[in-house]
């Protein structure tokens, strides 16, 4: 989210709260925009909370267009109605944007983007954070509305796992939500295969879903294969160290699993060797990599 965008955002939002608050009996006095920030969070939330309790309020205000917006403006603020308010999660933060968890049963997870504040910079602790929030649809991504009404709760080492693991398996059922509003596409969960590969992609994600893992490859012994080249990609880097330790200076290496097959001086040589010694099916178990 652009710094242009996050500022356009805030000044089609504020008048809606603004438009909100004189029909609702939440605050009075409420004017303009500059009237906002003197009523305090409680207050902005309840009127907050009153725009989306009425479904038509957003209609009303746009039809009514009482600070002159654009067309294109008007459509974005209608977009709204497409909003999600609930409890979540804030399970991390990435390059990308924050995870937010649905905590609702069969919730999804969504990619919000920060506004003018980075995420960092607004939850009160290191991730999961518990959370009210209204998420939004804005120029073609997920906006929250500069109202977070955090839980003070800590969460030991065991929860947060809990908590990082069913973000996980949102996402393996109905992907990562990125715009408003939902639409569950035809394929949108992942196959086995995916599934899998997602659960192997780093070292915590393996022992959070230790049983899923394991699940995945009884119902489909045909991923055996792509679990021990998995494991392999994982093991790669301490056997790359303990080649180095030993001596060896350069060079290519198969590996599956925790078990080293094959090596060469270069990639070809150890594709024949590859060759040489497994059937041509087996070959998914082997993951290359280069000492240099």
């Amino acid at each position: 989210m652009t710094q242009q965008d996050a500022v356009l955002f805030h000044r089609l939002y504020q008048p809606l709260l603004v438009y909100a608050a004189q029909r609702t009996s939440v605050a009075s006095g409420v004017r303009t925009t500059k009237d906002l920030p003197s009523l305090g969070k409680d207050k902005l939330i309840a009127i907050r909370d009153q725009c989306y309790g009425r479904q038509d309020l957003i209609e009303q205000f746009c039809q009514a267009n009482p600070f002159g917006f654009t067309p294109e403006d008007l459509e974005s603020v209608r977009m709204w109605k497409h909003h999600v308010k609930g409890t979540f999660f804030a399970v991390k933060v990435t390059k990308e944007g924050a995870l937010f968890l649905d905590e609702r049963k069969d919730g999804k997870a969504y990619l919000v983007q920060p506004l003018l504040s980075t995420f960092e910079e607004l939850l009160p602790a290191r991730p999961p954070v518990r959370m009210d929030a209204v998420l939004l649809p804005f120029k073609g991504r997920i906006v929250y509305d500069g109202l977070l009404g955090t839980y003070p709760i800590y969460f030991g080492g065991g929860m947060s796992r809990s908590i990082r693991a069913a973000c996980d398996n949102a996402i393996v059922r109905h992907g990562l939500v990125r715009s408003l509003p939902y639409v569950a596409a035809e394929g949108t969960g992942f196959t086995d295969e995916e599934k899998l590969l997602f659960y192997m992609k780093t070292a915590e994600k393996r022992e959070e879903h230790y049983d899923e893992v394991a699940q995945i490859i009884r119902k489909n012994r045909g991923l055996l294969l792509i679990y021990h080249r998995e494991m392999g990609r994982a093991n790669a880097r301490r056997h790359h160290d303990m080649l180095r330790e030993v001596g060896v200076q350069r060079g290519w290496f198969a590996i599956a699993d925790d078990v080293i097959v094959a090596s060469g001086v270069t990639k070809d040589d150890v594709e024949k060797a590859v060759d040489a010694i497994l059937p041509q099916e087996k070959r998914r178990a082997v993951h290359l990599f280069e000492l240099k």
